[in-house]
């Protein structure tokens, strides 16, 4: 099974800016900020955009809700 990384990290090991990620896939600075806090979560479109900009399947992206629950229930074992 691929590792699962959220576009925070996925962002940071490519040593992208906010900014710079937005330019590459066609939205603003304020979408990738709320994909990464969790506010909300990239279309279907943007999604498939994300995953050819990092180079990775689209399955491999981990939304920021998804990783914080699951570390939410690591806690609580």
């Amino acid at each position: 099974m691929t590792e699962r990384r959220t576009i925070r990290e996925l962002r940071r090991s490519a040593g992208w800016s906010q900014i710079e990620l937005a330019a590459k896939i066609g939205v603003s600075k304020m979408s990738i900020s709320h994909w990464e806090t969790g506010r909300n979560e990239p279309s279907a479109r943007q999604l498939r955009a994300l995953a050819q900009a990092f180079a990775i399947p689209m399955e491999s992206i981990r939304f920021e809700k998804e990783a914080v629950r699951e570390r939410q229930e690591r806690s609580e074992q």
